[in-house]
């Protein structure tokens, strides 16, 4: 036998190329989250990120969903005696979640923050408000 007989010969996988692209796109996945959750928390400086809180007792919230599912509302009274701001956090499922505008509300009074989830997810999973004090 000549030594090219006696060698092992590699086996030859019809589907070596597709696991080895589904690898490759399984990464290219993994670092475009890892980019995109890094760019969206640099969005929040320290500071807000610290003063952000949920309601407390001195504010009454109330969330509803539009009919067609993809937009939110959070609306909040504040019955505190210093005003307070308010934004509707809206989770999209499928899709990048949602926050609304932040609103100012005074004492006694009672105001609206909505956002919108994209068309291309499935629409409003939940919602809540981050609350800061003035």
């Amino acid at each position: 036998m000549t030594s090219e007989a006696l060698a092992p010969h590699r086996i030859h996988h019809p589907h070596h190329h597709e696991e080895k692209n589904a690898m490759r796109t399984r990464r290219r996945a993994l670092a475009l989250w890892a980019v995109l959750t890094l760019t969206t928390m640099a969005q929040v400086s320290p500071a807000e990120a610290a003063a952000m809180r949920p309601p407390g007792s001195g504010e009454a919230c109330t969330y509803s969903v539009s009919q067609n599912g993809f937009e939110a509302t959070a609306v909040c009274k504040n019955d505190n005696h210093h005003p307070i701001e308010f934004r509707a956090v809206i989770i999209c499922g499928m899709s990048w979640d949602a926050t609304g505008a932040w609103v100012t509300v005074q004492p006694g009074k009672r105001r609206s923050s909505s956002g919108r989830c994209s068309q291309l997810g499935t629409g409003v999973g939940g919602v809540s408000a981050d609350v800061r004090d003035l």
